[in-house]
């Protein structure tokens, strides 16, 4: 990585972030030479941290306080000086028994997500579904419940279910049902959801057995049958971990980032410009002045061929080797599970 920074002067960076990502506190020069971080003089430090100041890696609080990271010291450690954490075995087998819990129920998967990465990254988590529009249809179940009433249970492999009681003009005949089923089975296989919603007068056209009932009103209603966009859900998990950070003791800063996680528009803008996976923003470089005080890390996971995101928002003072690989491997144990 190209810089303007003495070996010397990394090193001084990378000691100053690490000791305020783990006490919240302004790192003074005498600290550092302290506990071992660098062989020289507190007054080499001491001018050392001034360049660094200069430079816009440092900034001091206050006249007499020790310095901290600017966002811009916050960049340059991520993106050259810091140190991945691993995910341990524990961690990872504590993701996938989350996920298992959930019995095979993607809602129940978002809310187990939110709930262990809340946990182990001691950060607030969000997990964003999917806009579902082009999701492979896997199979459809039809169950008579009276004489004008017909239960539909469609299944895409994404592992989404949609339940859906349809009322018909005519007695249901219950003896065709299950040719029904297999006849629509067999016709909307292997189509997206919205091909299905554009092409099943023609799929169904020739149709040879089977309730005519029941069939003409799969049809009049395929629109809405078939749709699984709904409205964008957001999962949180861990606000706890919010409120105990030392920096958000301010109530106005609380009430700023809760407010932001009830605007749907500002959470989908939040990842609309990723171009990176996993995503790293810092402070100001968030398009949302809500979010200048705080840090946003995020990965996308897959539904089949939809999109959704998984991340986590806390302080600048995050611990960022270690939450973004955690990001990125729930991102992919998503993926795994949500494709198989």
């Amino acid at each position: 990585m190209q810089s303007n920074l003495t070996d010397r002067q990394k090193k001084l960076l990378h000691g100053i972030i690490q000791h305020y990502i783990e006490t919240a506190s302004p790192v003074a020069s005498d600290v550092l030479v302290e506990n071992g971080r660098l062989k020289c003089s507190p007054a080499t430090v001491r001018n050392e941290m001034a360049v660094l100041d200069e430079l816009g890696y440092l900034q001091q609080p206050h006249t007499s306080a020790g310095r901290i990271p600017t966002d811009r010291g916050y960049r340059f450690y991520v993106d050259g000086l810091m140190h991945q954490e691993p995910v341990t075995h524990e961690e990872k087998q504590g993701i996938r028994k989350g996920i298992k819990r959930a019995n095979g129920n993607a809602f129940l998967v978002f809310e187990e997500v939110s709930t262990v990465l809340s946990k182990i990254s001691r950060e607030l988590a969000i997990v964003m579904t999917p806009q579902i529009s082009h999701s492979v249809f896997d199979r459809l179940e039809l169950v008579e419940l009276n004489r004008n009433k017909v239960l539909t249970v469609i299944h895409v492999r994404s592992r989404l279910v949609k339940t859906v009681i349809l009322e018909i003009d005519v007695d249901v005949q219950s003896h065709d049902l299950d040719n029904t089923t297999r006849l629509l089975n067999e016709r909307l296989s292997g189509l997206t959801l919205e091909e299905i919603k554009k092409h099943i007068r023609f799929r169904l056209g020739d149709r040879l057995g089977g309730d005519r009932g029941v069939l003409r009103k799969v049809v009049e209603s395929a629109s809405d049958l078939f749709d699984f966009t709904g409205p964008l859900e957001v999962h949180t998990s861990g606000s706890q971990n919010i409120i105990s950070q030392p920096e958000f003791t301010d109530k106005c800063m609380l009430q700023t980032i809760f407010a932001f996680l009830e605007d749907k528009k500002g959470l989908v803008n939040l990842v609309r410009f990723m171009d990176q996976d996993p995503s790293v923003a810092i402070g100001t470089e968030n398009r949302d002045t809500r979010l200048k005080p705080f840090s946003v890390v995020a990965s996308f996971y897959r539904m089949g061929s939809n999109t959704g995101v998984v991340g986590i928002i806390g302080p600048t003072r995050m611990r960022y080797g270690k939450i973004m690989p955690l990001v990125n491997c729930i991102a992919h144990t998503m993926t795994e599970y949500m494709s198989t």
